[in-house]
């Protein structure tokens, strides 16, 4: 069974260079990019003073055919689907990147759809893909 939790890595890798990695390697495992999101440049946009050295970025990945079939099949799957997003935060603190994705397991699908078997198996297997990838962007530090 999988269970939900949050999956972490780190990296030596820069953050530009995690993303674009992922945008290079998604296509690989079904995924495309919904979008990349520069979270110091978003917050700066809402009027808040992020320090020069913080780099965070969002990558939203989908599978749209899966997406559209899931949803379309059960509209209670529209609010729970989309969690296939990768962070990707530098910790200045140990001058490592950690890439961190949520995976939303079979624990959690039974108790907030416990009648749609579908979603238990397809879902967590949606997002083992992602720490697939994730494991595969990494897969050359010689730390991890």
């Amino acid at each position: 069974m999988i269970k939900s939790q949050i999956f972490s890595k780190e990296t030596n890798k820069t953050v530009e260079e995690v993303s674009k990695l992922i945008k290079l390697k998604a296509k690989d495992y079904g995924f495309i990019i919904r979008y990349d999101t520069d979270m110091a440049k978003e917050f700066n946009e809402h009027n808040v003073n992020v320090d020069d050295d913080f780099e965070y970025r969002t990558i939203m990945l989908c599978i749209p055919q899966k997406a559209y079939n899931s949803i379309k099949s059960n509209s209670n799957r529209a609010a729970i689907i989309a969690p296939k997003q990768i962070s990707i935060l530098r910790n200045n603190n140990i001058n490592k990147t950690i890439i961190s994705h949520l995976i939303i397991g079979e624990d959690f699908l039974k108790q907030i759809l416990p009648n749609d078997e579908k979603i238990k198996e397809s879902l967590p297997a949606s997002c083992m893909k992602v720490v697939e990838l994730i494991n595969n962007i990494i897969k050359d530090d010689k730390e991890n």
